[in-house]
């Protein structure tokens, strides 16, 4: 275990963990694919209390590492979060982890992470999975988990980033939101447009389906105009 000092934004953590990783490769080795892009995951630091929550999440993650995504996440050991990265590390994937000194004390770190980031402050711990990720999925959460979609889902409006945003709508948890989002656009305060673009799906694989062919889309779209 090394750690490595990034100047001024936060402390790197290696977790190398080879011999944990290296047998649950040998398990999975034949489904795992090479990493093709990596998302970040939103979701509660708790379980809820749908048992749904937790087989959806640990979908996610088995998912995410038999198609070789890397999953970014807020590096805790708990709740939903602490099930998707335990979930794709078994299978053999890939997971970045970021997290904050004082949630490290508070929350704990799941262990064997690919990588894990010790960042000061929750904005710097938001930035870092931002930029470590192609795609962004809120799975069910609480308000940290609304922040973090709607941080990401009101920076298209500003040209910030271009990558594709999706809720992934467990036993119908968003549809309060997906409503007030509609009513928004209604009143013409949401650009429809932008809510025509988010990605909502019910099943992981559903939702992994749909994110490949937007970042398909948004690939060739990206070549055309360059060309």
């Amino acid at each position: 275990m090394a750690v490595a000092c990034n100047r001024c934004l936060h402390h790197t953590l290696r977790v190398d963990g080879a011999l944990e990783r290296t047998e649950r490769r040998t398990m999975t080795e034949q489904t795992s694919q090479p990493e093709k892009y990596n998302i970040a995951v939103y979701c509660g630091a708790g379980f809820g209390n749908d048992p749904l929550f937790v087989e959806r999440a640990q979908q996610m993650g088995r998912a995410c590492a038999e198609r070789g995504i890397g999953v970014v996440y807020g590096g805790g050991s708990t709740g939903l979060m602490g099930t998707v990265a335990g979930a794709t590390l078994d299978a053999g994937g890939v997971v970045y982890g970021v997290v904050t000194h004082k949630l490290v004390g508070l929350e704990g770190v799941y262990p064997g992470q690919t990588t894990l980031d010790i960042v000061d402050t929750m904005h710097q711990r938001k930035i870092a999975m931002i930029e470590k990720a192609d795609a962004f999925v809120a799975m069910p959460g609480g308000p940290g988990t609304l922040e973090e979609f709607f941080e990401v889902f009101s920076w298209q409006f500003l040209d910030i980033h271009s990558k594709p945003v999706a809720l992934l709508n467990v036993s119908g948890y968003w549809d309060k939101l997906i409503d007030a989002m509609h009513y928004m656009a209604s009143t013409g305060l949401l650009n429809e447009r932008y809510l025509d673009e988010l990605i909502i799906a019910t099943t992981p694989e559903e939702l992994l389906d749909a994110l490949a062919k937007d970042l398909e889309r948004r690939a060739a779209t990206k070549t055309n105009a360059e060309s």
